[in-house]
């Protein structure tokens, strides 16, 4: 077993705000529209959001509904008032199968399915279960299907429901209403794992791991991790090659749809609390807590049965979420040294960068012709809807690696040299993330008083923003 830990280019080495904006305050004013679930189909992004004041979908507060966007400000527009009046329906669980975009929205029944085409007409109940709330959940398609929890027919929660596409769906127990799945699933050799309450096992086993076969209809257990009664808290089902990673009482484990091939991964032994877990380029990313530094960006190798720590965010929780793949590149979410809101971050496998330090609470983040969006708080509009294009990164190093500090250790001055278009101001902070000093630029230097230790020093031009490690003796 080995283990190899990084450190990793963090907020003191480079911090570049590039080109995050906002593309549209939907709720006109500080509230914010709060958009979620966003999802890209047939050309558009779709996506729910709350237009509270009503400017933007008819001078009307329909509450939480369904929105979609071209990319641009004008075309970004309400679609469907789902559930009469202004509690709204808040869509969610989007999924595409067969070529058509469903989600679950409270209509006036309850809980349902809906399909959509992105214009009002098309937008219309699925219902899978007529006049039956369905309330359905965590869908993953396997064999021309899709798998969801919900509420069958006879009213027990969290049953498997399988849907074709028709009308209407089934229970996958088809004898008895005994399953109660807990989580979301992951497909495997052409069956279903899933953390779940068994019935006909509840004598003897609590909830744990178990599979579906499709072919048979049969729910099997895997093995019974908490033995007798205790359950094992399953989550984050994620498949990579021939094997199914989960968390399991705060640990990694890994399973190959067997009971002894069932195990914790020993190689991330040192590391718990893991969450948040995605598959890129057959590693798997997640978020972890060695005890020293909390909630990190790790990943696990697979094949060399390594484990990298990619992050060490200093006196902070880094809480690394919402991943999503672009040109070589993991952009997420997460914390920096300065503050406890999510801005927006990418990884190369080995180290992380900050790409901007305004916009925070970063969350559903989506591709979109070869841009980023994604909910965020400029700190004035509340969570509307922002985007970031990559391509402008290399402008912004440009403009970083124009810039150069010194003397670094510094002791009472600092010179800063750049081809600055406009006149720069300066921000200083301390390890904690404490802005202790502002100012403009004044001959290219900043004179201090500052304690000997660690500071970030952010210099501002224009639209431009980096940050610069400085060490004063």
């Amino acid at each position: 077993m080995k283990k190899n830990y990084f450190l990793s280019l963090l907020v003191f080495t480079s911090i570049m705000s590039a080109q995050v904006a906002e593309l549209k305050d939907i709720n006109d004013g500080s509230s914010g529209s709060n958009p979620s679930g966003m999802i890209v189909f047939d050309g558009k992004i779709y996506f729910a959001a709350d237009d509270g004041s009503g400017v933007n979908s008819g001078d009307t507060d329909y509450g939480k509904e369904l929105w979609v966007s071209d990319g641009t400000a004008a075309g970004t527009t309400f679609v469907k008032d789902i559930k009469t009046g202004t509690s709204g329906s808040s869509p969610r669980e989007f999924f595409i199968f067969n070529n058509q975009l469903y989600f679950t929205a409270n209509d006036d029944i309850g809980a349902n399915l809906w399909v959509t085409d992105g214009t009002n007409a098309g937008t219309v109940s699925a219902e899978i279960y007529p006049e039956v709330n369905e309330s359905v959940q965590n869908p993953i398609e396997l064999d021309g299907k899709v798998y969801m929890r919900g509420i069958s027919t006879n009213g027990d929660t969290n049953d498997l429901l399988i849907f074709d596409g028709t009308s209407t769906a089934v229970n996958a127990n088809s004898t008895a209403n005994d399953e109660s799945i807990l989580s979301s699933m992951a497909a495997l050799n052409g069956k279903l794992l899933m953390y779940a309450n068994y019935a006909p096992d509840d004598a003897t086993v609590d909830n744990e791991l178990y599979e579906f076969d499709p072919a048979t209809g049969v729910f099997t257990l895997i093995k019974d991790i908490d033995p007798g009664t205790a359950n094992s808290s399953i989550s984050n089902l994620t498949t990579i090659g021939t094997k199914v990673y989960f968390e399991a009482d705060n640990d990694l484990w890994e399973t190959d749809g067997t009971e002894t091939g069932t195990i914790k991964v020993n190689t991330a032994n040192s590391v718990s609390s893991v969450s948040n877990f995605h598959e890129w380029n057959g590693n798997l990313f997640f978020e972890g807590d060695d005890g020293t530094n909390d909630d990190q960006l790790y990943v696990l190798n697979p094949t060399a049965d390594t484990l990298t720590n990619i992050s060490t965010i200093s006196g902070n929780n880094h809480d690394p979420a919402d991943f999503v793949e672009y040109n070589g590149y993991l952009y997420y979410s997460g914390q920096d040294a300065a503050d406890n809101d999510n801005h927006l971050f990418r990884t190369d496998g080995a180290t992380i960068e900050q790409l901007d330090t305004i916009i925070k609470d970063i969350d559903d983040i989506v591709v979109y012709n070869n841009k980023l969006y994604f909910e965020g708080d400029n700190g004035t509009d509340g969570n509307e809807l922002f985007t970031f294009n990559p391509a402008t990164l290399s402008i912004d190093r440009a403009f970083e690696n124009s810039v150069s500090i010194y003397p670094n250790p510094s002791t009472n001055f600092i010179n800063v040299r750049g081809n600055f278009n406009e006149v720069a101001n300066y921000k200083m902070y301390n390890i904690i993330g404490k802005n202790i000093k502002n100012g403009s630029l004044k001959n290219n230097v900043i004179n201090h008083n500052l304690a000997p230790g660690i500071y970030l020093l952010k210099l501002i031009s224009g639209d431009k923003t980096i940050s610069k490690k400085i060490i004063v003796k």
